[in-house]
């Protein structure tokens, strides 16, 4: 898994941002990843998808996530390769389920004020540097865990489980 990310600020979200609203309440029980990333912020901007690339980022203000978080906004966006969320804070619930799914998020505190759209980021979830290229400006977020890195690097939960767990083969 990287732990380096650069890409254009393709979305940016306010403070309360329920993420069930990344795909529509109407998904929440869609399972099959193509659907979900078909309809990624379709409510929002029905031209998103053609504005994004693999590896683009989006940013948040404080609270991201919030309400009754699922899977099927973190798979949409992994579909779509945005590569992290960059936000003020997390809903801790939300957070939890992005490292359960191996979906890097970082917590930085002035970002909101920090990025624009279209901003070029560069953004490092290990040691917690964020650096606005466009701007030539640096923020300093927090560093993932090494321990939510180790899981994430897993490919997830159940990744890590299966690696810690799983018997050596004598």
């Amino acid at each position: 898994m990287e732990k380096v990310f650069q890409g254009k600020t393709v979305w940016k979200f306010d403070d309360n941002y329920n993420a069930d609203l990344i795909v529509g309440s109407k998904y929440i029980s869609v399972t099959d990843r193509e659907i979900l990333g078909n309809v990624c912020l379709a409510d929002y901007d029905p031209e998103f998808l053609k504005k994004i690339a693999p590896g683009d980022l989006m940013v948040a203000g404080k609270n991201f996530g919030y309400g009754h978080p699922h899977y099927q906004g973190i798979a949409s966006l992994q579909k779509n390769r945005i590569s992290t969320v960059i936000a003020e804070s997390f809903y801790p619930l939300w957070y939890r389920i992005a490292v359960f799914y191996a979906f890097p998020v970082i917590v930085c505190p002035g970002i909101s004020q920090g990025a624009s759209l279209g901003d070029e980021i560069k953004v490092n979830i290990e040691n917690g540097q964020i650096e606005n290229v466009t701007r030539g400006t640096l923020l300093q977020g927090e560093p993932v865990h090494p321990f939510l890195l180790e899981i994430m690097e897993s490919g997830g939960m159940p990744g890590y489980l299966k690696k810690k767990f799983s018997k050596p083969k004598t």
